[in-house]
């Protein structure tokens, strides 16, 4: 009733107004009557307004707590569905890692010599290529050792630069600064000379600091 009332009484007042607005203007020969026909017009434009002001009040009350509500669920729900994601996603990377090592630490002392040898006389005849041929080959080798164990260039990268060896963009794409990083790491953690290609080797090694 009150809703009606507040209504019924803004439209009668907005026909009041515009009508002292017509006879201000129009009708009175005075000057000073006819400035105030701007005042009226205003004040009934502003009267025909007021009943839909309730009405749009409150229909926001009703959808906005319940929207609000809605996405909240929407959005903890994908970020439940993100973690769940990375946390499947860690857990297999850690199992190849893990898998790396084992097959690592399996190896005797002989095998580990010999395999020695032929990596150092590999880089050897890597050091003389062109660098597009060199960097090539280098790709090609790693991106075989990473296929074994089911992980792609964008995880090396990501590795990498957790255990700080490299700060580039983390994409698929084998760059010359992946190369550099991983000559760096191989300087530092493993046998022989740098060749900047991940095998067994820089694998495990790359396991032992990220695990």
């Amino acid at each position: 009733m009150r809703r009606l009332g507040i209504s019924s009484i803004s439209r009668v007042f907005a026909a009041f107004a515009l009508l002292i607005c017509f006879y201000s203007f129009f009708i009175s020969p005075e000057t000073e009557v006819k400035t105030q026909a701007i005042y009226w017009f205003c004040v009934a434009l502003v009267s025909s307004v007021i009943p839909y002001f309730e009405e749009v009040v409150t229909y926001v009350k009703s959808i906005k707590l319940g929207d609000i509500e809605i996405a909240l669920k929407e959005v903890k729900r994908e970020i439940q569905r993100v973690d769940d994601k990375v946390e499947k996603l860690d857990n297999k990377l850690l199992a190849s890692l893990g898998q790396v090592r084992q097959n690592e630490a399996s190896l005797s002392q002989e095998a580990r010599e010999n395999r020695q040898k032929i990596y150092d006389e590999s880089a050897q005849v890597l050091a003389l290529l062109p660098p597009e041929s060199k960097i090539s080959l280098q790709k090609r080798l790693t991106l075989n050792h990473l296929n074994e164990i089911g992980i792609d260039v964008q995880t090396l990268k990501e590795i990498l630069g957790k255990i700080g060896y490299y700060q580039g963009s983390i994409d698929t794409l084998f760059t010359p600064e992946l190369v550099q990083a991983i000559e760096k790491f191989q300087s530092e953690h493993t046998p022989g000379v740098p060749d900047g290609i991940v095998g067994p080797i820089t694998l495990s090694k790359i396991a032992e600091l990220h695990s």
